[in-house]
């Protein structure tokens, strides 16, 4: 059955108040390089912008040379954007004023009429200013967001360390990246050309309204006994002014005693009778409740409310000694569940129009047509907007969310710990809301890299310096993470790193998830797989090459005039794919053949390690392929290419 993606994405509301909001939608964009203003519509990324408004003759399609020197070029200065907008007598009279940022990158400054209003660092954090009525005008007023470049910024800025961290993804001579909360991936990976993200991926948004106000609700399960299910709901109130509030909901359950406010945060407990529960895609169904929460005063005068929906379901990691070592499944309702599905990695665009829930219609529809129950959102990314978990929820699509750290230690600076924590904060008490995830991981592979990828040596690190990395790394992921999570999750699972395990040793497949990389990586035959039947396999796959037609569209050349090795941003080069091209027996002279070849080995083994891993009787309890979608016109190991379709060769006769 083909879900109805118009229908899910229309549930996105749910959760927010009636409000006055003003959409900010009409930008320019200029820099000391630009004659006059570019104007563009919508979130973009404001190099992306520059780049097409070269002339007809100049510009060339989005990854080729050219424009990736370009992208690059403008990258690496200052941008200023700007939009103008009018207000209502209504909204000049409102209480509180309120600019709200999301998905923001990177160092910004925020200027409202030539003021200073503030400035943000972190593009996986939203930012709410506050703004003085009497700033505002009927007419004219002036909104600017001063991009300066991120790289530079860290460079020229002060909080560089005399550490060479160890980001292999960045080519740079420098290694920056690590100080910058944005996407890894941005700064090269090899699955994906460098390509810095400047602008916004959520267009910003004014919010007028009164000095109380209900910011955020979000609703989770506690635990489940035979007949009832006990809820926790949070709240996020505005509270501006110094009367006593009170909270309340009411919903299928009934009523909540009233509850007096304390703090910005407020959590409380209800219990829900006899409730249905909500299970994964091929499970069961997945019932959702209606519930309303409100704040008034002592007068019992309704001041704001919040209308959203709640599922009931536990989710628990289990990870405990058996015949075999140590388990590692997700069980749900108090039942084991198979987990099938595969890693995200960040699509670089916008969060509107076919992408409002960053992955696109085609690639959405894809995991519900392949069955799939579980989504890893990978480290080296961004967090997925709101209509994501969304989907994600009404599908019972389970997530694995990574925070967004990967491959490489991070600054022991605690004006960057700060940041950081202010980060997993907002981004907990977001997702928590969903039934649909499953777990919080705190970083892509770095304990793994840290004790087995011989960083120590590679960067001729002092035993002080080690030490330093180490108990950073400890401090950040072992206790400052969990805490803050904990201090908004009651029942949050955690994973301070994946995998648990190194890759390559007979041991590592008795516990824990696996990424398990000696097919490629580790160079061993495709048999081999048979003996290597993890726990959990959170990452493996084989790559394959983009469709022709995907190559000519953005790359912008002939057939001809592409070189195979052009296309292979791994250190293995493209040796070892037509090493292992040829021991299937495939051809693999010509780009065609190279193509064709690696296509339908990608699909032979995609589909063979489906069958071995699922029928072994409880020992693997999780399949994740690398990786779901594609980000560059390159090698990768993705099932879909670039526009959303799945990478299928023609069929031999």
């Amino acid at each position: 059955m083909r879900f109805s993606l118009y229908i899910i994405f229309c549930l996105i509301g749910l959760s927010l108040q009636a409000s006055d909001t003003l959409y900010l939608t009409q930008w320019s964009v200029s820099n000391e390089g630009i004659n006059s203003p570019i104007a563009f519509r919508g979130a973009r990324n404001i190099l992306q912008v520059i780049r097409e408004a070269q002339s007809e003759e100049t510009l060339k399609p989005r990854f080729s040379k050219e424009s990736r020197a370009f992208h690059d070029s403008v990258a690496s200065i200052e941008h200023t954007v700007q939009t103008a907008f009018d207000l209502t007598p209504k909204q000049l009279k409102s209480q509180v004023v309120e600019l709200e940022l999301n998905y923001l990158q990177t160092f910004t400054e925020i200027w409202i009429n030539r003021v200073l209003i503030g400035k943000t660092n972190n593009a996986f954090r939203q930012f709410t200013f506050r703004i003085d009525p009497q700033l505002l005008q009927a007419k004219g007023n002036l909104l600017e967001i001063k991009f300066a470049p991120p790289r530079e910024t860290i460079l020229h800025g002060g909080t560089l360390q005399a550490i060479d961290y160890p980001s292999d993804n960045q080519s740079d001579s420098i290694k920056t990246s690590p100080y910058i909360r944005q996407p890894q991936q941005e700064f090269g990976w090899d699955f994906a050309f460098p390509e810095i993200y400047t602008g916004f991926r959520v267009c910003p948004q004014l919010h007028f309204g009164t000095i109380t106000a209900i910011r955020k609700v979000s609703v989770e399960t506690l635990r489940l006994d035979s007949s009832n299910a006990e809820m926790k709901v949070h709240v996020q109130v505005r509270n501006a002014g110094k009367q006593p509030l009170f909270l309340h909901a009411k919903g299928t359950f009934g009523k909540t005693s009233k509850i007096k406010v304390d703090g910005e945060f407020q959590s409380f407990n209800f219990t829900h009778s006899n409730p249905q529960l909500w299970w994964p895609n091929g499970y069961g169904n997945r019932p959702f409740y209606p519930i309303t929460v409100y704040v008034s005063n002592a007068k019992n005068e309704v001041l704001d409310s919040v209308i959203s929906r709640y599922a009931v379901r536990t989710v628990k990691l289990v990870q405990e000694k058996d015949s075999i070592g140590q388990s590692f499944y997700f069980s749900v309702n108090g039942k084991a569940i198979y987990m099938e599905g595969a890693n995200v990695v960040m699509p670089n665009e916008p969060f509107e129009n076919d992408r409002s829930a960053g992955l696109s219609t085609k690639e959405l529809q894809y995991v519900l047509d392949s069955k799939m129950n579980m989504l890893r959102i990978w480290g080296g990314g961004t967090y997925l907007p709101e209509a994501f978990h969304d989907w994600a929820d009404t599908a019972g699509v389970m997530i694995w969310q990574d925070l967004m750290f990967a491959c490489s230690y991070y600054p022991d600076q605690k004006a960057f710990e700060d940041n950081v924590k202010e980060e997993v904060k907002q981004q907990t008490f977001r997702l928590i809301h969903h039934p649909s995830l499953a777990l919080i991981c705190g970083n892509n592979e770095i304990d793994v890299a840290r004790k087995n990828w011989g960083w120590a040596q590679k960067y001729k690190y002092s035993e002080a310096t080690l030490n330093r990395l180490n108990s950073s790394y400890e401090r950040l992921f072992q206790d400052q993470i969990p805490k803050t999570i904990g201090s908004v999750s009651a029942q949050m699972n955690y994973l301070a790193s994946s995998p648990i395990s190194n890759w390559g040793k007979p041991e590592d497949f008795t516990r824990g998830d696996n990424h398990d990389w000696g097919i490629w990586h580790g160079g061993l035959p495709f048999d081999a797989v048979s003996q290597r039947i993890p726990r959990f396999m959170s990452e493996y796959g084989f790559p394959s090459l983009p469709p022709l037609k995907i190559l000519e569209k953005y790359l912008g050349l002939e057939p001809a005039e592409i070189q195979q090795e052009s296309l292979v941003l791994s250190y293995k080069g493209l040796s070892t794919l037509k090493r292992y091209i040829q021991s299937k027996g495939y051809p693999s002279a010509s780009l065609e053949e190279t193509i064709l070849s690696s296509q339908e080995i990608q699909k032979w083994h995609y589909t063979k390690m489906k069958q071995l891993l699922k029928p072994t009787n409880g020992r693997c309890m999780g399949n994740l392929w690398w990786q779901l979608n594609d980000v560059s016109p390159v090698m990768s190991w993705s099932l879909l290419d670039m526009d959303g379709n799945v990478k299928l060769p023609i069929q031999k006769k």
